[in-house]
């Protein structure tokens, strides 16, 4: 082999191993998170659904890297006030404690859940047109965050699932919207 040839064989061995753990460190993030929501929600089948999808988006969006791991990593952090929001919520409404979390949501928990999503989703639409790809980034974004949503508003039932998604989506278009808006003005 010729000197190019071993150079290039590393490079890409090099290349593959950052792709490879970007992957599992997003594996690594969905454990986590699906630690948390074990300590902070009810678990249900849906629980380890959701945090099963995460885990794989996650790896997936990482291994692929550029915008999409740029907003695999947005998503989570956007994801988070969601995904604590209808403990908190639910807590306050109860004396400061959530000592056995209703089995039926309750409407201050759909309404928090649909809230945060939208500002998550408006946080998501304006930073995606910051990034060089914004439709990658906006993609890996809503997925994550949703996910990582999911894991916390999934426990309140579909009424908070559905809560997530369209919040989400009406966020994410509203801060499209704007941020294209402003950057026109």
């Amino acid at each position: 082999m010729a000197r190019s040839d071993v150079a290039l064989a590393r490079a890409r061995g090099a290349y593959e191993r950052t792709h490879v753990l970007a992957g599992a460190r997003g594996l690594a993030i969905a454990a986590g998170l699906t630690a948390l929501a074990i300590g902070l929600h009810r678990t249900t089948s849906t629980t380890w659904l959701v945090a099963s999808l995460l885990g794989a988006t996650l790896a997936t969006l990482g291994w692929r890297g550029g915008a999409w791991r740029r907003g695999a990593l947005a998503g989570v952090l956007a994801g988070l006030p969601v995904f604590v929001a209808p403990v908190v919520v639910f807590a306050l409404g109860h004396g400061g404690h959530c000592p056995s979390c209703e089995l039926g949501p309750t409407l201050s928990c759909l309404v928090t859940c649909f809230g945060t999503s939208s500002l998550a989703g408006i946080a998501v639409g304006r930073f995606a047109l910051a990034d060089a790809s914004p439709m990658r980034f906006a993609g890996g974004a809503l997925a994550a965050a949703a996910f990582t949503g999911l894991l916390g508003c999934a426990t309140t039932g579909l009424g908070g699932a559905t809560g997530i998604v369209v919040g989400l989506v009406a966020g994410g278009v509203t801060g499209w919207a704007l941020g294209r808006r402003t950057a026109h003005a």
